[in-house]
C-alpha cells in the first residue's frame, strides 16, 4: 500500500469534490434544489472515484484489501480537511456540516467504490494463472 500516493489522492479528491459542488450551489437551473444538487454530486462522484483508484491502482497492484484501504485513507484525508476548511470557513458550524445525513451517503458512496476497484481492478489485472 503506497500511503503517501492514498493522501495525495485525496486532497485531489477533497479539492474535486469541492469545485464541483460549488458549482452545484450555485447553478442558477439548481437555486434552491439543495436534493438534487446532492443527487447530481453523487452521480459524479462515481466517475471521480473511479478514477481516481484507477490512478492509484496504476503503481500499486489491486485487490479487496487494498481498494478498503484506499478508501478509508482517502475518507481521512478528506474528513481532516473538512474539519480544518469546510467547516469552520464555509459552513460555519461543525455540527450542522457533520450532522447532515447527505455528507455520509458520499462518504459511503467512495467507501464502497473504492473498495469494489480494488476487487474489480484484481480480476482484470491478474491472470488466470495468477500473474
Amino acid at each position: 500500500m503506497k500511503h503517501k500516493r492514498a493522501i495525495i489522492i485525496g486532497i485531489m479528491m477533497w479539492m474535486a469534490i469541492f469545485i464541483i459542488f460549488y458549482g452545484l450551489m450555485f447553478a442558477p437551473f439548481l437555486k434552491g434544489k439543495e436534493m438534487m444538487q446532492f443527487a447530481i454530486f453523487w452521480v459524479l462522484l462515481i466517475p471521480l472515484t473511479l478514477l481516481s483508484a484507477k490512478w492509484y491502482f496504476k503503481m500499486d497492484p489491486p485487490n479487496l484489501k487494498k481498494g478498503l484501504c484506499l478508501g478509508l485513507i482517502i475518507i481521512g484525508v478528506m474528513t481532516v480537511l473538512d474539519i480544518i476548511i469546510t467547516a469552520p470557513l464555509f459552513v460555519k458550524s461543525y455540527a450542522n456540516f457533520f450532522g447532515n445525513w447527505k455528507l455520509y451517503v458520499g462518504l459511503s458512496e467512495i467507501l464502497l467504490l473504492c473498495t469494489y476497484a480494488g476487487w474489480e481492478f484484481d480480476k482484470t489485472y491478474t491472470t488466470k494463472n495468477g500473474v
